[in-house]
């Protein structure tokens, strides 16, 4: 059931029940008020008549008068001064009644009070007000009959009006409701609409309502999520392209240790060769297996960590993080020649171990490759600030954008021949980002390089 048609019916719904109670009260008011005259004005008859007739009862009477004789000139004057609705008793002794009502059957007269009764007679609604009239030691009952059923009736037409009225109301509520709901509620057919785009893949579909209400803000918070859908799904296709890309530089790169491997082995199985050609062969073929074991372990390093997976530190001592580093990258710097001085006035990080170990013997391998041999690489933890400086043959400026990026190196055949594969700094930048920190690169041809680990917070 469509939304417009649900909430119609409830206000219809609403709109019956106010307009039915409003009525029946209305109706239920306007019966009492016409019974309550009627009654009114029949007591008010009958206490008139019983007034004059026991008036001109008690100024006719003489002492001589016999019962039958009070009888004859009760019943005369109660016909002189009454209508033919009026009746008079005397206990049992019907002195006057021209209906054919008992009344005493309906109304028996129990108190001095004047008293009243409705009763259903012979398919009529009969008004029944009497009261006990004393004159001269004899007890009369004078009662005045009242045919009220023209007030039920007209009550009861009233109820057809009133329910002719309603349905009127509210077939022109219902027509009114229906028209404006759907008008009201058309901008949501548009969000509908919109919606089913952004589920088939259509990210660019935008609402443009321009409505100071709920739906306006719904409206406007649609077009957000499609924002941050479009921004997401856009953001996930960079992803995929950067991995394909990323991908496809590793199997190119890989190639050539691939190819240096089979070479050798080729060499070693199909050629005669001297104790030293063969130990150079094999020293190749364990070089280019140590490179792609590197390529390898790092390309699953990056791929770990761009998936964001939570980073479990613990604060570790900087003194022993930075000997820790020393002792691994000792026997790569005695290899090229070069020396490792470390200054330390930092107390405590909280940090990964093995991955701030990584960071820093990057950068290090890093700096050995630029330096040349007897040079000095200096590895300084100072305020929040970890750095590693080199004194070898620097970068131009406009390379230290370009320098994280998976597989850039500056000179290819330096990188080559020096065992690098261009991932480093792109490992380096995300252990970085990770801890909250940032990478700074202050370089210039000729005068080495210094690359800056900057935390957000160090104690």
């Amino acid at each position: 059931m469509k939304l417009w048609l649900k909430v119609s019916l409830i206000a219809l719904i609403l709109v019956v029940l106010a307009t039915g109670t409003c009525s029946l009260i209305m109706l239920i008011r306007s019966g009492e008020n016409s019974l309550s005259l009627a009654v009114q004005n029949t007591l008010t008859n009958q206490q008139v008549r019983a007034a004059s007739w026991s008036t001109a009862m008690a100024s006719e009477l003489d002492s001589q008068y016999t019962s039958v004789a009070k009888r004859s000139l009760a019943r005369y004057l109660i016909a002189k001064f009454a209508e033919s609705t009026t009746i008079l008793l005397s206990g049992e002794d019907v002195i006057y009644n021209n209906t054919t009502i008992d009344p005493a059957e309906y109304l028996p007269i129990t108190a001095e009070t004047q008293q009243y009764v409705v009763e259903k007679i012979d398919g009529r609604s009969i008004l029944l007000a009497g009261s006990r009239v004393a004159v001269d030691g004899t007890d009369y009952q004078l009662y005045v009959v009242s045919d009220v059923t023209s007030v039920y009736a007209g009550v009861e037409t009233m109820a057809y009006q009133f329910a002719l009225v309603n349905a009127c109301v509210i077939a022109l509520a219902g027509g009114v409701l229906i028209l404006l709901l759907r008008a009201v509620l058309k901008p949501i057919q548009t969000l509908q609409k919109s919606t089913a785009y952004l589920a088939g893949g259509v990210y660019d579909q935008r609402i443009e309502l321009q409505q100071d209400d709920e739906i306006g803000e719904l409206a406007t918070d649609f077009n957000r999520m499609a924002d941050a859908v479009e921004t997401h799904v856009l953001a996930l296709k960079e992803e995929v392209e950067r991995r394909t890309l990323f991908m496809s530089a590793l199997t190119h790169e890989m190639k050539t240790p691939v190819t240096g491997i089979s070479g050798n082995a080729q060499t070693l199985l199909g050629t005669k060769m001297t104790e030293e050609e063969r130990e150079d062969a094999l020293l190749g073929i364990n070089r280019e297996c140590l490179r792609m074991e590197r390529l390898s372990q790092t390309l699953l390093q990056l791929i770990v960590l761009k998936q964001g997976a939570d980073l479990a530190r613990t604060r570790v001592s900087v003194s022993d993080l930075l000997e820790s580093v020393r002792d691994s990258a000792a026997e790569l710097l005695r290899q090229r020649g070069l020396t490792l001085l470390i200054d330390n006035e930092m107390d405590t990080l909280s940090v990964e171990p093995d991955l701030m170990t990584s960071l820093l013997l990057n950068l290090i391998d890093n700096a050995g490759k630029a330096s040349r041999p007897g040079n000095t690489i200096e590895l300084i933890a100072r305020g929040h600030t970890i750095s590693v400086v080199d004194h070898g043959c620097g970068m131009p400026p406009e390379e230290l954008d370009k320098i994280t990026q998976p597989f850039y190196r500056i000179d290819r055949s330096r990188a080559r021949a020096a065992g690098g594969i261009g991932l480093g700094l792109a490992l380096v930048e995300e252990i970085a980002r990770l801890h909250e920190a940032r990478l700074e690169f202050v370089s210039a041809p000729g005068e080495g390089t210094t690359v800056k680990v900057v935390f957000s917070h160090a104690s």
